[in-house]
């Protein structure tokens, strides 16, 4: 055989395995939002945009995670366009592979903008109070000719996460195993800390271990007090109830609990922490107190004025002047 049969053969051989090119299909948007429960499991919603650019019908895709058991179901998909889909699984060395195949396979020049929920089984390790979980980030694979295809990234592609630790749990290590790790940011929201990458690579993979802390459960306790006050207040503003002490009180709270408390802590100043999450707490008892108190209690302001009319007072300035007049006449 000639190296010029050898080169077509080789040709042959490479379009026949793989039939279409790595840059044919790209991935616009890999969202991932990972929610780790008390008990251990973990909830992920995944957003993604995978457009066909090449010139056949992109079949589907599939993905891995690093889990014992997935559960994952058709209504837990929602897609536009809405292909509708099949669901199977694949036990793999490094988890579990969901493959999603279209009962419509998406056309060339057409988008696949999908949201996918799953529950997963044995991805975090929970120990007593102390939780830990790796987060792969990595492109799924495309489905063409029934085979699995590398997905390419688009020029701006959109690859970020977004973590949710248990309630009343911190982070006490963060990191990105990457060529070029990024920055995330750390906050606390729905009485959860946060952690948030804004801009992440194909193939990092997310470290996290977290912690239960007592001082954090009165901050997220007292955060969560607060919200309830401060939506009894408006009803009972709404009803003419004076609220301004026990707004005042709210006030001092959210500055002593949001700001001061929890910048503390994020600090690792505990002790100041713990003093200022006390006198939070403090302040919401008295606004409580403050709006079970019947006193504080206003009639509306028309009440208030007797709901007096103008003809009312013009009679009562004439029997006046008339007494007046009757008064002098007698003396």
């Amino acid at each position: 055989m000639t190296t010029k049969k050898i080169l077509v053969f080789f040709l042959i051989l490479m379009l026949t395995a793989s039939p279409v090119l790595a840059g044919d299909v790209t991935l616009n948007r890999w969202v991932l939002n990972v929610t780790l429960n008390d008990a251990g499991a973990v909830d992920e919603v995944i957003q993604t945009e995978i457009e066909n650019g090449g010139s056949l019908p992109l079949e589907g895709f599939s993905f891995v995670i690093p889990a014992s058991r997935v559960t994952i179901t058709n209504d837990q998909i929602i897609s536009i366009p809405a292909t509708g889909q099949e669901v199977t699984q694949q036990t793999v060395p490094d988890g579990v592979k969901i493959i999603i195949k279209f009962n419509k396979p998406l056309e060339a020049g057409k988008k696949w903008n999908g949201r996918i929920g799953l529950k997963a089984e044995n991805w975090a390790v929970k120990q007593g109070s102390d939780y830990s979980i790796d987060i792969p980030v990595k492109a799924p694979q495309a489905i063409i000719a029934g085979k699995d295809t590398e997905i390419s990234l688009s020029q701006d592609s959109e690859i970020r996460s977004q973590v949710f630790l248990p309630k009343g749990v911190t982070s006490t290590s963060v990191e990105v195993k990457s060529k070029a790790p990024k920055p995330y940011k750390k906050l606390l929201q729905f009485e959860h800390v946060v952690l948030t990458w804004f801009q992440l690579n194909n193939g990092d993979v997310i470290s996290i271990k977290g912690s239960f802390s007592d001082i954090l459960m009165k901050i997220v306790d007292n955060d969560a007090k607060y919200r309830e006050l401060s939506a009894r207040v408006k009803t009972a503003k709404a009803q003419g109830q004076d609220v301004s002490e026990a707004q005042t009180h709210l006030n001092n709270a959210e500055d002593y609990n949001n700001n001061q408390a929890l910048q503390s802590f994020w600090k690792k100043d505990n002790e100041v922490a713990l003093q200022y999450a006390g006198y939070a707490n403090d302040e919401l008892k008295l606004a409580e107190n403050s709006l079970s108190s019947p006193e504080k209690t206003t009639l509306p302001q028309e009440t208030a004025q007797g709901k007096q009319t103008p003809g009312f007072g013009i009679a009562g300035l004439i029997l006046v002047l008339l007494i007046s007049r009757i008064v002098k006449k007698k003396k």
